[in-house]
């Protein structure tokens, strides 16, 4: 970048430091100790991610080369007393009462010897090139001096840097958030950086990250309408919460979808009102509205939800996942897989026998149900005088224990199957929803989309994951689809993606899934997006591969350590983070931010604000 039609000051004339010590950092090469005059006024100004210039050796006659630094740390320091209170208590005590004056006499102007301002920064491998003609940008030549001054960048070139290159016309971005440290400096994000190459949101209890989510969702859909860019957003939301978090793009988005995966995550009237004439829609909207979670803040709003309920519910924006229309074959498939899942022993034919006499019947439906559960019930009672039971010689001293409790399984799950199956011939047209209808909408070019998926159980909701993951992989992999561009996106992604995930369980399902999308969904145009607050739970491999992070407060080490270890942060980086307050962030990425791999602190607008405008016009 060159600026050669109007000079714009470079450094702030008042406040100038001195580089005292370079030390090696294995996270960001180098780490960097500044020591600053001390003055009330420098004490407020300076801050944590104010960005600061340091002369370095590539600098010439012609040339100066300044490499470009990040504060993150600050602390006044009184050599009277130093930086720990140890000692004789009198002695120290008495240090202490007469220090207090040294720093409320220096306001604007340093008087004292004995106080300075030690700060600790890290290099953000780039530098400004400045001679008498033009000023630019570029990766970092060479290390600052030591003992050489150290300057305040102005906010105003700060901005240059921290946006640098992004808001280029063919760029489709958003301001992601503001500068801490200036509030009127937005730090815009990449769009399409930021959903294909996979982000990730790290923040302790009530940090805010289903807020800040709720907030990126609803710019990036904006700006993507704006520009006629089509983004697809698919939210595994196993908390219930973007029901009410993202109600206004519910709302407003024509191709705006809550999926329930099961009758049972819908309130019993609502799904009465989808199967049978003459239901009430204010009992349903009623139910709804009781079972929906809400944040504190849109607690006294609850009852303007109802409108928009009620036009999501008659748009057809509310509906109950449907499998696709299943044949017998599918079906036995499927029955064998859950009968003989584990050591039958001697009853192994026998089972088979009862699989081929069920493929008999040739309809899959509630009478097929009312037989299976009978013939199960008389087998386990030593009966095998039912029609689905021909063929079969019971054994002599009786199924093993292990057989009896697979009947039990296969009479639950495939029961619960058929039930729902059965169920969902009863719905109205336009309540329920197949798989293939929302990859058919996720590869439509027209325009953008947003799903909500949701579940009563967990584990149907990681399946359910690993199924349609997969289904839209395989059919974007075989068409040769990339665009659009699709997140998939895990809430809680620690109940998705654990380290240690059982075999043979949903939880493997969803990693497995969660895995190959990280690894070689980008190819196709579909990234990830995790978050959660225990990052210590999560699978290494996966925690890894996104290349954007949002980070707030983490109280807890161990889950530092990971964020640390994926992304390269520091201790001294992740210092700041405790000071932070709700909406506050660190925000650092290797290709949706001007800065690569520079953690920039941002605060983000509140996305309870954004709905208590949309339900207050109604």
């Amino acid at each position: 970048m060159s600026n050669t039609e109007q000079p714009i000051q470079l450094f702030e004339k008042d406040r100038i430091g001195r580089l005292m010590r370079i030390q090696d950092d294995p996270f960001t090469r180098f780490q960097f100790e500044i020591w600053f005059e001390y003055t009330r006024q420098s004490m407020v100004h300076l801050k944590e991610g104010t960005f600061l210039a340091a002369k370095n050796f590539a600098s010439n006659d012609d040339t100066s080369h300044y490499s470009v630094l990040e504060l993150t740390s600050i602390k006044p320091i009184h050599y009277a007393l130093g930086t720990n209170p140890d000692g004789y208590p009198g002695f120290v005590m008495e240090a202490a009462k007469n220090i207090s004056s040294d720093w409320t006499s220096q306001e604007s102007e340093s008087t004292e010897d004995t106080t300075i301002i030690k700060c600790i920064a890290t290099p953000t491998e780039m530098e400004i090139l400045e001679d008498l003609k033009e000023r630019n940008y570029a990766a970092d030549s060479s290390i600052p001096m030591i003992g050489i001054d150290v300057k305040v960048i102005t906010n105003k070139i700060t901005e240059e840097i921290i946006n640098q290159n992004i808001l280029k016309d063919e760029n489709l971005v958003i301001p992601v958030g503001n500068w801490i440290v200036d509030s009127e400096i937005p730090v815009f994000l990449s769009i399409d950086d930021f959903l294909r190459v996979h982000f990730g949101i790290f923040g302790f209890t009530k940090a805010g990250k289903s807020n800040l989510l709720s907030t990126l969702i609803a710019k990036i859909l904006s700006e993507a309408e704006q520009k006629e860019v089509p983004i697809k957003i698919v939210i595994f939301d196993l908390m219930s919460e973007y029901n009410v978090l993202l109600l206004d793009l519910l709302d407003k988005m024509e191709n705006g979808r809550l999926i329930a995966r099961g009758e049972r995550t819908l309130p019993g009237s609502m799904i009465d009102f989808f199967t049978k004439p003459n239901s009430s829609i204010d009992t349903a909207i009623n139910d709804f509205t009781k079972s929906s979670l809400f944040p504190q803040e849109l607690q006294g709003l609850k009852g303007k939800i109802g409108p928009v309920i009620k036009k999501l519910i008659e748009n057809n924006k509310i509906r109950v996942w449907s499998p696709p229309q299943i044949v017998m074959s599918d079906f036995i498939s499927e029955c064998r897989s859950i009968l003989l899942k584990s050591n039958v022993g001697n009853c192994r034919r026998d089972l088979h026998t009862f699989i081929t006499n069920i493929q008999s019947r040739g309809a899959v439906n509630l009478d097929l149900l009312n037989d299976i559960n009978n013939a199960v019930d008389q087998l386990l009672n030593g009966q095998t005088n039912h029609p689905l039971l021909n063929n079969i010689t019971f054994p002599a001293n009786g199924f093993t224990a292990t057989a009896n409790t697979n009947l039990r399984d296969f009479q639950i799950t495939i029961g619960r199957k058929i039930y729902e199956l059965a169920r969902l011939g009863q719905y109205q047209t336009g309540s329920t929803i197949i798989t293939q209808e929302m990859i058919n909408d996720l590869n439509n070019i027209s325009k953008s989309s947003l799903y909500i998926i949701q579940s009563h159980d967990p584990d149907e909701l990681r399946n359910f994951a690993f199924e349609f993951g997969n289904d839209l992989f395989e059919n974007r992999r075989r068409n040769g689809i990339i665009e659009p561009v699709v997140s998939f996106i895990f809430d809680e992604a620690d109940e998705f993606i654990p380290r240690d995930a059982p075999s043979s369980s949903s939880y493997e399902n969803s990693v497995n899934i969660v895995h190959m999308l990280a690894r070689r969904g980008r190819k196709f145009g579909i990234g990830i997006g995790i978050a959660t607050q225990r990052t210590r739970y999560l699978n290494t491999s996966i925690m890894a591969q996104p290349h954007t992070y949002l980070v707030g407060k983490l109280p807890r080490r161990a889950d530092r350590e990971v964020v640390q270890d994926a992304f390269g942060f520091s201790e001294e980086v992740f210092n700041q983070t405790f000071k932070f307050g709700k909406g506050d962030w660190l925000l650092a990425s290797y290709d949706a931010t001007g800065l690569t791999g520079v953690p920039i602190p941002i605060h983000a607008e509140n996305a309870n604000e954004r709905i208590k405008k949309a339900l207050s016009a109604k």
